[in-house]
């Protein structure tokens, strides 16, 4: 009885904690607060991104201090969002193509994601812009 009570437990933290993404999930105002360049931890993070029906716009400033936009369609299929870039600060990366698996939390309201691009490994945590001013679940150490 009892392994089956700490099983029970085991699968409701499971479920309730941690969902991977489904339609609709991505669409909002979503800001970057951790992020890790092939396991580094980066010190300054600034990054914005804003999501709705398909597409995405992105703003962040990078380690060097330039800053960057993507603007981006997306689609959510199989627990994995699949990006592609339609417009780049950097023209060599429009059409780039990639796709990674968000991993939000029971509330929606942040996630981690890990991709790579160029053989480079990124892992964010982003928050909905509300957090701001309400309670959200948070992610504390995603490594």
């Amino acid at each position: 009885m009892i392994k089956k009570i700490i099983f029970l437990f085991i699968f409701l933290s499971l479920n309730v904690f941690s969902h991977s993404v489904k339609e609709g999930d991505m669409d909002g105002s979503w800001r970057v607060i951790e992020a890790f360049i092939n396991g580094e931890q980066q010190e300054n993070v600034d990054g914005l991104m804003v999501a709705a029906e398909g597409f995405s716009s992105v703003n962040w400033t990078a380690p060097d201090g330039n800053k960057y936009f993507n603007y981006a369609s997306y689609e959510v299929k199989d627990g994995l969002v699949h990006v592609e870039i339609l417009n780049h600060s950097l023209d060599e990366y429009i059409g780039a193509k990639f796709s990674h698996k968000p991993n939000f939390m029971g509330d929606k309201k942040s996630y981690i994601t890990t991709f790579t691009w160029d053989d480079v490994e990124y892992t964010h945590r982003f928050e909905k812009v509300s957090c701001a001013y309400e309670k959200c679940a948070r992610i504390s150490d995603f490594r």
